[in-house]
């Protein structure tokens, strides 16, 4: 992708990885791509959903984890890289990325990569006050039982690591424990200077 410019957004479910894409793209012109669109369109197809409803977490995990460790640890962001090419896109964030294989492919096509996070609790808490699915029913307990499997990732080394590993390897570290004001002064000041 010559003469463009790409992030790649990781972040731990509830840290505001959505409100982040949106953000960056006001702040700097880019249109977003969303891994969590094409695993979303992927699960429906596979389940066999209709094209409202939103799968469940749980079925989401499983087929990104066949994609990822069947497939291609980057399938779904080559897919993204794949549609900023034909959309003849020249700044793309790729948000959702859950391992270091993704963002290898991010940084292979030039891009850098912006993690974020939040303390879990602030997390779990977003994620219940949203009420998007059936994952607003999970007690704590059982959030912080599946956000420890997707962190992880599908291995302990290579590309299959998750989301940790890529928030720890990331070009630009944000946390977001704040409002959305710091957010978008966070965004702005520590991203600005990489693009």
């Amino acid at each position: 992708m010559n003469q463009s410019k790409i992030i790649g957004l990781a972040g731990t479910a509830g840290a505001g990885k959505d409100t982040a894409a949106e953000l960056l793209c006001t702040l700097f012109n880019m249109q977003n791509l969303s891994t969590g669109d094409a695993l979303r369109a992927i699960t429906r197809y596979l389940y066999r959903l209709d094209s409202m409803h939103n799968p469940i977490r749980d079925q989401l995990f499983e087929v990104a984890t066949y994609i990822r460790s069947e497939i291609d640890a980057a399938a779904l962001v080559k897919l993204c890289i794949l549609q900023a090419q034909a959309l003849q896109l020249n700044r793309t964030i790729i948000s959702g990325l859950r391992s270091v294989g993704e963002a290898e492919a991010v940084r292979q096509a030039g891009g850098i990569i912006v993690g974020i996070d939040a303390d879990a609790h602030i997390r779990y808490d977003r994620m219940f006050a949203r009420a998007r699915d059936a994952e607003s029913q999970k007690t704590l307990d059982e959030f912080l039982a599946q956000d420890e499997i997707e962190n992880r990732g599908v291995s302990d080394s290579g590309p299959g690591r998750g989301i940790r590993s890529i928030i720890d390897g990331a070009d630009v570290l944000i946390t977001n424990n704040d409002d959305l004001n710091n957010l978008r002064l966070e965004l702005k000041n520590k991203v600005a200077p990489l693009l």
